[in-house]
């Protein structure tokens, strides 16, 4: 067990072989297999008692590791002896060594089951050897229980198609009838070799991270296994396997004693040990950090901190699997300000992770004073079968969770850390930490931030940069950092990350030296070069031969890299507010989302027996594929793309700008899309927040407004039903019940009002008859009453005076045109609010 990293890597690719076994035929007609892999079925396949051969796909993981054996070779990846990589791999089923069970067992703690049981290999003969090439990927959605549903949608309903990953409509799941998988297989195992065959790198770490790129690409919409549950998705199935070989392996070269491998190939842990742990890094402060900004350079700001931020979390999460000698394999969830990774537990790596806190606390510290910083917790486990359920052990007195509720835990251990954020600073920085700072008086400040500045601090911003004519332009140097990125954002193709530092480049503190780049050409001295993926058609990888060999390739999704424009120049917030229709500047619109009770779906969304680490893993990556890619696609489209930018969206949540009215209608899309994404379920749900300012409102306090609004759709409760609610010009409603009768009335009302059927002086005596309602004043009755007979009485055509009616029925019945009951007077004066706004243009 010398080179941990083959144990990662066997993990990674034990079972690739399943995709190569499902795009050919079989076994023995196949012509794609060698005689060496048909050679070895023997050895390395298990038997049902009829004689058949079950788990025949490690057959084809041999063959694909052996197409490819010189490049694993060149990049330091095979190893050697009877537990180099390959077999290591390929024995996972039929182990003949301490070494090669390893990665059995990380099999086992991945998928939350033993395949290796005659069991398992008695489903696999009774579901058909041919069933495997038409199974679907399962959503996870079907499965999810919630307080509402607790048995999902009961059967699998919904799934996708076998396809590259994207971030088009092909990320909304179909019903399962519908899908045709066998024909996709082969056309897309081609592709997918040929994309491997184009990866050059000679160094391990880079290799590691363009194998896990390619892998991701091709092998996230196809199931793990296809006989219990297909929900898992193979790429996050052999990602956490890899994690786990790596801490196995690791913590048996410091407690060789904890692994005890019994004859037949089953590897145990001993009791006591606890090889691995789930760590969280969280960045606290983002909020105040992101809106802490004036209305100058306001969109280009807020683009690139919330950039900066995201990308914080990321290279500081690269940053400590490098330091603790791991790989991007390690990796769980990176997005959101937060990530995972799963650690071996053993001692130098625990001083590496407690090294690394301290280490970037003070490069926080020395750039941000304070204002963020890096929190985080751990929770130290081990994987064991208990009353028939496989779950997460821990060292705090052998206590047992279920797979889910770990999350929980090391969210508390990292939430608790922020009460000693800045014990590794408090030394070096006391003065700071503790006395006043700041000189005060005549002294220049930042006209972003507001913060004072000291000579060798100040930027002095170009003109194009500039949004609003203030008194001065001179702000300090990271917000000019923030600027930059956020106006190289602009179409930008690739994130690029240097071995030293880059000039033209940023810093990220603890996380090293990193550039947007546009064109492919610049590429020396690199670590990695990731490829910004907005197109919903064409989601890929760059080969470009300019790439050193030492770099690693990737991908990723980046929610709003098309900002609305000009002549090559990004909108400022006032431009995206301008109607079209009147040559006005309209009012700026401010919309937060993000799901809700999502704690509770990771806790407790799979049934005890079924959950995994692979599903948890799959939900999460999922739900940034939707944000952070396929927002774009919405974004795109032409009734958007003009008026709105997304600041930020990732994760599980979102943040855009834009003109107001636009930004409603991008929202209820968003909403409607999401549900379709999680199978139409109306149990798994996201809420809203909008705030409408003037479009020289401040930024900062227009983003603290929609935030507010969001707090309050959340906490409301219509009928039984809590959250899944938008809150709209401070009222909030219910997605489902209540704004489709908003959106209808709201209609109506412009209607008429085009139409003279009622008149605006009628619309606003609407909104004094609320102002009474609110006020718990019974006067309203009447004076409504009163108000609408005499309309309808002056009525100039039967048509305005069935209109007066709709509005009388609705107010002192509840029902509207017999498709709508029990509404309230809140939804009505919202329809009535939106109708004015839109009458007045």
């Amino acid at each position: 067990m010398n080179d941990r990293l083959l144990y990662a890597v066997a993990g990674l690719l034990h079972d690739i072989g399943k995709f190569g076994q499902r795009a050919d035929v079989g076994f023995y007609s196949s012509e794609e297999l060698s005689q060496q892999s048909k050679s070895i079925a023997e050895n390395i396949c298990n038997k049902a008692q009829s004689g058949y051969y079950t788990h025949q796909h490690v057959i084809w993981t041999n063959n694909f590791l052996e197409k490819f054996k010189s490049f694993f070779q060149q990049a330091h990846l095979y190893g050697s002896g009877e537990n180099n990589m390959f077999n290591l791999a390929a024995y996972h089923h039929r182990p003949i060594t301490k070494e090669q069970a390893i990665i059995t067992l990380a099999d086992h703690w991945s998928s939350g089951m033993d395949r290796n049981t005659p069991m398992i290999a008695e489903k696999v003969e009774k579901a058909g050897k041919d069933k495997f090439r038409s199974t679907p990927m399962v959503s996870v959605y079907n499965e999810l229980q919630t307080q509402q549903n607790k048995d999902g949608l009961g059967v699998a309903q919904y799934g996708y198609n076998i396809n590259k990953l994207s971030i088009g409509e092909t990320i909304l799941p179909q019903k399962i009838t519908t899908l045709n998988i066998r024909e996709n297989y082969s056309r897309l195992y081609t592709d997918f070799e040929n994309s491997f065959a184009q990866i050059k790198c000679v160094t391990q770490n880079s290799a590691i991270e363009s194998i896990y790129h390619v892998l991701k690409l091709y092998t996230s919409n196809i199931p793990a296994s296809t006989i219990d549950y297909p929900n898992s998705s193979l790429f996050e199935h052999m990602k956490i396997t890899g994690a786990f070989a790596d801490c196995i392996a690791e913590y048996g070269n410091e407690q060789p004693d904890a692994l005890i491998y019994q004859k037949g190939g089953r590897l145990t842990i001993k009791s006591g040990h606890y090889p691995a742990m789930l760590v969280c890094g969280d960045i606290s402060g983002i909020q105040s950090f992101i809106y802490s900004i004036s209305n100058k350079s306001a969109m280009k700001g807020l683009k690139g901190r919330s950039f900066y931020v995201q990308i914080l979390a990321e290279a500081l999460s690269k940053e400590l699997l490098l330091k603790t000698g791991s790989s991007i394999i390690n990796t769980v969830y990176a997005a959101g300000g937060k990530f995972y990774v799963l650690l071996p537990n053993t001692t130098k790596i625990n001083e590496a992770l407690q090294s690394f806190n301290i280490a970037t606390q003070k490069e926080l510290w020395k750039e941000h004073k304070g204002k963020i910083s890096l929190n985080i917790g751990k929770v130290i486990f081990r994987m064991e079968t208990v009353s028939g359920i496989l779950k997460a052990v821990t060292i705090d007195a052998e206590k047992d969770y279920e797979v889910g509720e770990l999350w929980k835990l090391v969210g508390e251990k990292t939430s608790e850390a922020k009460k000693t954020r800045f014990d590794g600073i408090i030394e070096s920085e006391f003065n700071q930490l503790f006395n006043p700072f700041g000189e005060g008086g005549e002294i220049t400040t930042c006209a972003v931030t507001g913060e004072e500045l000291k000579s060798n601090e100040m930027v002095d911003l170009d003109a194009d940069d500039i949004e609003q004519g203030d008194s001065t332009n001179i702000v300090s140097k990271s917000v000019a950092t923030q600027i930059k990125i956020g106006k190289a954002l602009y179409g930008a193709e690739y994130l690029v990350k240097y071995k030293l530092d880059k000039k033209d480049g940023f810093k990220i503190p603890g996380g090293g030296n990193w550039d947007i780049l546009h064109i492919n050409d610049h590429f020396h001295s690199v670590e990695s070069v990731i490829k910004l993926n907005h197109n919903a058609n064409d989601v890929h990888l760059n080969t470009a031969a300019q790439i050193e060999h030492t770099a690693g390739i990737g991908f990723k999704f980046y929610g709003g890299v098309q900002m609305a424009s000009a002549k090559g120049k990004i909108l400022t917030l006032e431009q995206l507010c301008y109607n079209e229709v009147d040559n006005t500047t309209d009012k700026l619109g401010v919309l937060r989302m993000d799901v809700d009770s999502l704690g509770q779906l990771f806790m407790r969304g799979f049934k005890k027996e079924t959950a995994s680490f692979s599903k948890l893993a799959t939900m999460s990556a999922s739900l940034d594929q939707f944000f952070s890619g396929y927002v774009n696609t919405i974004l795109l489209q032409p009734q958007y793309a003009a008026n709105i930018n997304i600041v930020y969206s990732g994760g599980d949540d979102l943040f855009a700008v834009g003109r107001w009215d636009k930004l409603i209608n991008f929202g209820i899309e968003i909403r409607q899309k999401f549900k379709e994404f999680v199978c139409n379920r109306n149990d798994i749900t996201l809420s809203a927040g909008l705030a409408i300012v003037g479009a020289k409102f401040p930024i900062a306090k227009a983003a603290q407004l929609a935030e507010d609004a969001e707090k309050k759709a959340k906490d409301y409760k219509y009928v039984n039903k809590e959250k899944d609610a938008i809150n709209l010009f401070g009222i909030s409603l219910n997605w489902q019940e209540e704004m489709p009768f908003v959106l209808d009335c709201k209609n109506d009302l412009i209607d008429w009002l085009e139409r003279e059927y009622i008149s605006k002086g009628l619309l606003m005596k609407m909104f004094d008859f609320y102002t009474l309602y609110k006020n718990k004043k019974p006067d309203w009755r009447w004076q409504s009453t009163y108000t609408l007979s005499r309309y309808k009485k002056i009525a100039k055509s039967n048509e305005s005076k069935e209109s007066i009616e709709q509005i009388q029925n609705l107010l002192f019945t509840g029902n509207y045109k017999n498709q709508f009951a029990a509404i309230s007077f809140d939804a009505f004066i919202v329809a009535c609010r939106w109708a004015e706004l839109i009458h007045q243009k």
